[in-house]
């Protein structure tokens, strides 16, 4: 039985090593957006969703996203991995873009200019850091 171990110990310890815990660190991200000139959250874009992309790959090359929805409140939190578990350090390109129509009815006006529902155009940057979980994004209306 001592073998055993000593066998199991040998080849299972260095495997956790190897392998890791779970996946990159995330730092918590909550966010709120205000309209341009405005003091208070953007109450009015409730159930838009936020996406974010790290503008830079990480060292094996991949870019993990994070994403959240807009309460009614005008803040959110962004989910990578798991709830609410914020974003991989950096900076990151963001995206705000309209909820998702389920039926048959007119889709409502937008709110806010078509720019900001893409990562590449919409000039929305964000720096995820220890220490510094509260972000503020700033957009225009439509």
């Amino acid at each position: 039985m001592k073998t055993f171990m000593m066998r199991f110990c040998t080849v299972f310890f260095p495997l956790v090593f190897i392998i890791g815990c779970g996946g990159p660190k995330t730092l918590p991200v909550n966010g709120m957006v205000e309209f341009t000139g405005a003091t208070e959250p953007a109450k009015e874009l409730a159930g838009y969703s936020i996406t974010i992309e790290p503008e830079a790959p990480n060292a094996e090359g991949k870019k993990h996203s994070g994403s959240g929805v807009i309460g009614a409140d005008g803040k959110f939190k962004i989910s990578t991995f798991d709830l609410n578990d914020g974003a991989v350090p950096g900076k990151h390109k963001v995206a705000i873009t309209p909820p998702v129509l389920n039926g048959d009815g007119p889709a409502p006006k937008p709110l806010i200019p078509s720019r900001y529902s893409d990562l590449g155009t919409s000039g929305l940057i964000i720096t995820v850091e220890a220490g510094k979980p509260d972000i503020k994004l700033e957009v225009s209306k439509k």
